[in-house]
């Protein structure tokens, strides 16, 4: 079965902010997204669980109870045209037990972010049939205090795309590496690694088979991503995906790019499908939206992603 498209923003549409993981110290960012957004002609609505309290969690934005509270109210508010995340770090796990996904499935709407709402975005496109939206969180590294974006092409990606009836999208990229040579069809899943291995076993987490798989991370130890790597494959996640992307993987503490490539080709090559890393998605200043669920080709002979539904 086909997913379902939630509606374009248009001129005017109103953006809930929320932070259902990690938050924020002060108001100063939340109103810097605010300023910006407005000057886009969009209205805004804040959630009311934006900034961090709780000295023994201070990685969350707010208790779960009310993350959740303002994940739910703006989902079902006819009034908000699209929820945009602020920020990642880690959460979205504590809150699905408690989601009603027959409510949600009541609405078909805009969800952005990337990092740890990855589980937000998998789980509605699993639990709803809904296209979801892997991009930029507004309140990292996406806009300067002039309003001015990190990244002339990622601005440029988020708002042709989310206002576009079908959310058609046509990247090629020539810095990335091609690590197998192919084409191939399938519906684009994925997102952070950490993330995606924390719901495996669950009842969250889409069928991968006939998928283009996309991941990122950032930070993290070489043997952090071998272990992960190694856990998709052992878990069989990995049998009838026909291609696989990977971002730069941020920061993570390998000694060059060709010793991502090697792990990369070591732990992936075997499974004979295409595949290219240092793709711009993901916690780099450079990060594409891209809409889980949606039919894709990748094209590694040419550097290519683009829609085709």
């Amino acid at each position: 079965m086909k997913p379902g498209y939630p509606k374009p923003l248009k001129d005017n549409s109103t953006i809930g902010l929320i932070c259902p993981a990690g938050g924020f110290n002060d108001y100063k960012t939340i109103n810097l997204v605010r300023k910006y957004l407005n000057s886009l002609n969009y209205k805004v609505k804040l959630g009311k669980s934006l900034i961090t309290k709780d000295k023994y969690f201070s990685y969350l934005s707010g208790t779960d109870k009310n993350r959740l509270s303002d994940f739910t109210k703006f989902w079902l508010d006819p009034s908000v045209d699209a929820i945009f995340c602020l920020r990642g770090g880690y959460g979205c796990l504590r809150i699905l037990e408690e989601i009603d996904f027959l409510k949600l499935k009541t609405k078909k709407k805009i969800l952005l972010g990337f990092s740890d709402i990855t589980i937000l975005l998998l789980a509605i496109y699993k639990k709803c049939n809904l296209i979801t939206f892997h991009g930029p969180l507004l309140g990292y590294k996406f806009i300067k205090p002039t309003l001015s974006p990190y990244d002339k092409h990622t601005e440029s990606s988020l708002w042709t795309m989310i206002k576009s009836p079908k959310f058609d999208f046509n990247y090629k990229y020539r810095n990335s590496v091609v690590l197998k040579k192919g084409v191939a069809s399938g519906r684009l899943i994925g997102g952070n690694l950490t993330d995606i291995v924390s719901m495996i076993g669950t009842d969250y987490l889409p069928d991968f088979s006939k998928a283009i798989l996309f991941i990122e991370d950032c930070f993290e130890e070489p043997y952090r991503i071998d272990r992960m790597f190694t856990q998709l494959i052992n878990t069989s996640l990995l049998k009838g995906v026909r291609g696989i992307i990977v971002s730069s993987l941020y920061k993570c503490k390998f000694k060059s790019n060709l010793h991502i490539s090697k792990l990369i080709e070591e732990r992936f090559g075997g499974l004979n499908i295409p595949i290219i890393y240092n793709f711009p998605i993901g916690h780099d200043n450079k990060n594409y939206l891209v809409p889980i669920g949606k039919n894709v080709i990748l094209d590694t002979n040419n550097h290519r992603l683009y829609s085709t539904d």
